[in-house]
């Protein structure tokens, strides 16, 4: 799975800026949810290039700390650049579930969009719950219905379509494995979590053209920048031809380009205690 998303780690960090203004809305929710403040220790799992831990840098201030730990270490080391001169982040690399951390050493867990990507959901969430102190908090953000999200869904349509089987196949962790509110929810009391909650955000996704947006959803989804990688020419080409025919059905005009329909789920909760 590291290998997957070292492979997009040039594309995160190079379109940071456009990730993080279609999921802000969303960041900021988890944010609140994970109740960041003041002088709080804070983890950010499947860190991707840092962006949403960065975005809690402001809210822990000088005397806090945010630790930005992914286990692709090309993500990390693009986190690591981002962070530079920031004194409280540090970056570590590790899985979802085997975090190199103490047991209760941290005030919030956050993780943005990569804990359905775990071979074990309610693992993953346990984890997070042993490195959380007593009443601490724990927020992660996933990808709302496939049909909610066309930016992203009807690209895996036209590879699926172009042939004849479902993209990505069954039995294989994809964006919307975890799209259910209330299976994300009972993943995370599975996990030993209290007070769970799960709510749902738009993220709407702007892109210049559809172009564009076909352009740059590729370099951004791992699972799909690993199939396209290994086509053929005419073959991607076919798949394009499909994705922009599908997506001018689902774009509408926003000022100088387009807008997509995007949603998010955020799901949080509390360690007992």
């Amino acid at each position: 799975m590291s290998d997957m998303w070292d492979s997009v780690a040039g594309g995160w960090e190079r379109h940071a800026s456009f990730i993080d203004a279609q999921l802000a809305p969303g960041t900021t929710v988890m944010l609140d949810a994970a109740d960041v403040g003041d002088s709080d220790a804070v983890i950010d799992l499947a860190c991707g290039s840092g962006s949403a831990g960065l975005a809690a840098v402001p809210r822990v201030g000088a005397s806090g700390r945010v630790v930005l730990a992914d286990d692709a270490p090309l993500m990390v080391e693009a986190a690591a650049r981002r962070s530079a001169g920031l004194p409280q982040v540090t970056t570590l690399v590790c899985d979802l579930e085997s975090v190199d951390a103490h047991d209760a050493s941290f005030d919030a867990v956050i993780c943005r969009h990569g804990l359905m990507f775990a071979e074990d959901h309610g693992a993953a969430v346990a984890e997070a719950r042993r490195i959380l102190r007593p009443g601490g908090r724990y927020a992660a953000m996933t990808w709302d219905s496939r049909a909610a999200n066309p930016h992203l869904g009807l690209i895996f349509d036209a590879v699926g379509e172009q042939f004849g089987v479902p993209f990505p196949p069954p039995g294989v962790a994809g964006p919307f494995a975890l799209d259910d509110p209330a299976l994300l929810a009972d993943v995370l009391r599975a996990g030993g979590l209290e007070d769970v909650a799960v709510m749902r955000v738009a993220t709407p996704m702007r892109a210049a053209s559809l172009e564009a947006w076909w352009e740059l959803v590729p370099e951004l989804a791992g699972p799909l920048a690993i199939a396209l990688a290994g086509m053929e020419a005419d073959v991607l080409d076919a798949i394009r031809d499909r994705a922009l025919a599908h997506g001018a059905q689902a774009a509408r005009p926003s000022g100088d380009g387009i807008e997509m329909d995007g949603s998010v789920l955020v799901a949080s909760g509390r360690v007992p205690g």
